[in-house]
């Protein structure tokens, strides 16, 4: 008798990995049923890669969250990539999931202290923005969530730092955080 578990296909003990279906456009997805799973898809028309979240809610917008028509209950989300957006500077300023999701401060900014503002616009539930401080200047950084408009964070001054923040649909809240190498 041979050995049964993870890619036996007489068991049942683990859901086998899949490749992402290609799809020709997110059309696709409102005109089809909701799977019964969670699964990955590539839109043609986007070149986007899509994960169907089952039960999920979350409102749609089009682009980053998609709705089906009847099946099972749930969303496809589009996946973001973790791309560096444009470096942070020494000003307070917004940070949105549009200006990509990473996001750094270089050595020698801070002039004062400023304050980084994570913009709800844009934002899917589950996005996670993270911000690296790699400036040591004398100089603390709040990180404030726009929708509360609380102070969620503030890197220290003098030291660097990254924080990673979740959007859980209404807010921004910070998730990790450490002193960066």
């Amino acid at each position: 008798m041979g050995r049964r578990g993870h890619g036996d296909p007489t068991t049942t003990m683990a859901t086998e990995p899949r490749s992402a279906t290609i799809r020709s456009g997110v059309s696709y997805f409102t005109a089809a049923p909701g799977p019964r799973v969670a699964q990955y898809a590539v839109t043609l028309d986007t070149a986007s890669l899509y994960r169907w979240i089952p039960d999920d809610t979350t409102t749609t917008d089009a682009l980053n969250v998609l709705a089906h028509t009847g099946g099972y209950a749930g969303r496809w989300h589009r996946v973001r990539w973790d791309d560096k957006g444009a470096n942070l500077t020494n000003a307070a300023e917004d940070v949105a999931m549009a200006g990509k999701p990473l996001r750094v401060l270089p050595l020698s900014t801070l002039s004062a202290s400023r304050t980084k503002t994570l913009k709800t616009a844009g934002a899917a539930a589950g996005d996670v923005i993270r911000i690296v401080r790699l400036d040591v200047e004398a100089f603390t950084m709040p990180i404030v969530s726009q929708a509360s408009g609380a102070t969620i964070f503030t890197f220290p001054a003098s030291q660097s730092w990254f924080a990673d923040f979740r959007f859980n649909g209404t807010n921004w809240e910070p998730t990790g955080w450490g002193r960066a190498p």
